[in-house]
């Protein structure tokens, strides 16, 4: 290798370190503020220039950090008005675990798992927690549920189990949920048309032995349909 070639990949080296330091900084910055309470969901950040002199850094590795921390989910990068505080990370989950999957360093059946985990205490708690008028939006989601076209039910799907973590009333339940759905859409339908191909539309009547459960805030019968459900998916991944 040259010497040129060895001096332009030091220099991208350095740059890279630079650009690290000054998210960190960012970052650290950020979440000092948090933890003491100076720094609120919905509230305006401090201007890059303000940035810059508080935390010596140049105004273009602010930017760059800056640029991260809003890709990630946790700052909103307004046009022409400036930078706020969202600590909305479920975009950072959701690419990370798009991210993993495209790399296959996460497959079906370890999706299947997680969501059959999270689904199973999810129905545990909003059998316990869920209102009457809850109740009544399963009812009406039930009657939907049932005359839905067969094609489309793996959309209506989608929509039952975000449902089912709401009624949890845990909102790391609603967030997994949420980060899992760009990969959900492509695994519900693999599922769906896997299991109808062998065993005929046997998803459906899961479904509505869950929506039964919660509809009678039955726990064992919950828990037994949301079991049967991933055992029926995970024979055909």
């Amino acid at each position: 290798m040259g010497t040129d070639k060895k001096e332009e990949i030091m220099e991208e080296s350095a740059v890279d370190q630079l650009k690290g330091k000054a998210y960190s900084k960012v970052l650290n910055f950020v979440k000092e503020n948090i933890s003491n309470g100076k720094f609120k969901v919905g509230e305006k950040l401090p201007t890059e220039r303000e940035l810059s002199e508080k935390l010596e850094l140049s105004r273009n590795s602010v930017r760059e950090a800056l640029r991260t921390l809003d890709n990630m989910g946790m700052i909103e990068c307004r046009q022409g008005s400036g930078n706020y505080l969202t600590g909305d990370l479920r975009k950072n989950i959701e690419q990370s675990f798009a991210m993993m999957f495209m790399l296959k360093q996460i497959d079906d059946k370890q999706i299947s798992m997680l969501r059959r985990a999270v689904d199973i205490q999810a129905i545990r708690l909003a059998v316990r927690n869920i209102s009457d008028e809850e109740i009544e939006e399963v009812n009406n989601f039930f009657a939907q549920y049932m005359s839905i076209e067969r094609d489309k039910a793996a959309f209506v799907d989608k929509e039952f189990h975000l449902m089912i973590a709401k009624y949890s009333k845990n909102e790391l339940f609603v967030i997994i949920n949420d980060a899992l759905s760009e990969i959900m859409d492509k695994f519900i339908f693999k599922a769906r048309n896997l299991v109808i191909k062998n065993q005929g539309d046997v998803i459906t009547v899961m479904h509505v032995e869950m929506m039964k459960a919660l509809i009678e805030r039955n726990e064992q019968k919950g828990v037994l349909a949301v079991n049967t459900h991933y055992d029926i998916i995970d024979r055909y991944l």
